[in-house]
């Protein structure tokens, strides 16, 4: 089982090494850390009990020309148990906590919104209890033949989906949804299964950010004087628009008075 995750870890790194060499023509989104709050449900044995959790991530991202590729680590603690009577006694199935790594991919849906599908190895720590009830009652006696207790890590494979939300240059909101299932002890498929669905929020940085396209203003329109108006001088002296008329000239002044006759 520890080869198998240890297997499944160097898969995850090589899948980061290859994403970061196709990255330098493009660019790394930026690396991520976050903390998540959700609701889990445990399957065993044919039964179900869910239960709040919590947990964290942190990963790395980049970006190729609108296409996302990623991975990242992750803590999920949600302890359902599923307790059945079990003929002469009470059998209990508790799950802890998940650890996990995993390969993201998604497509940039718009400028701040990432909507992603994961692909994970997750390793879960369970435990398992019996306990008889004294004869003849309902009383659990730990102390009776057949009481057995056994905690033990299974491994398996994890699918999900979610959305991401920038909800400034670096803080983001997302919901995600996946599906762990974890191997028997005997490494078979189907032993035990969590449903969970959760929110996050979390902060990116480092990346490259898009910067603001740099807008020229335009040059101002420089109008030209309109020419100055056609003038003419009158005989007068005067000047006038050439549309206009001269004013008419005075009249000449009157003859002199003729001198009077001697006698």
């Amino acid at each position: 089982m520890k080869r198998t995750f240890t297997a499944a870890a160097s898969a995850l790194a090589l899948i980061a090494g290859l994403t970061a060499t196709q990255a330098n023509a493009q660019g790394l989104r930026g690396i991520r850390a976050e903390a998540q709050v959700g609701y889990s449900q445990f399957h065993s044995e044919g039964n179900k009990d869910g239960h709040i959790g919590y947990g964290a991530a942190a990963g790395v991202d980049f970006d190729l020309g609108g296409f996302v590729l990623g991975a990242e680590g992750t803590f999920w603690w949600a302890p359902a148990e599923n307790k059945t009577i079990d003929g002469p006694g009470l059998a209990e199935h508790k799950t802890f906590e998940e650890l996990g790594i995993a390969a993201r991919a998604g497509v940039m849906a718009t400028p701040s919104t990432l909507v992603y599908g994961k692909l994970g190895y997750v390793r879960n720590e369970q435990r398992k209890r019996f306990t008889p009830f004294n004869p003849g009652t309902t009383v659990l006696n730990s102390a009776l033949p057949g009481a057995y207790y056994e905690n033990y890590k299974v491994s398996g494979w994890q699918y999900g989906a979610g959305v991401e939300q920038m909800l400034g240059e670096n803080i983001y909101a997302k919901v995600e949804g996946r599906y762990s299932d974890y191997k028997d002890k005997g490494n078979i498929s189907g032993g035990t299964h969590t449903v969970t669905g959760l929110v996050g929020l979390g902060f990116l940085f480092g990346g490259a950010r898009a910067e603001a396209p740099v807008v020229i203003a335009p040059a101002p329109v420089v109008v030209a004087p309109p020419p100055a108006p056609a003038t003419q001088t009158c005989p007068d002296g005067s000047v006038i628009m050439a549309t206009d008329i001269c004013p008419a000239p005075p009249p000449p002044p009157p003859p002199p008075a003729p001198a009077p006759e001697r006698g």
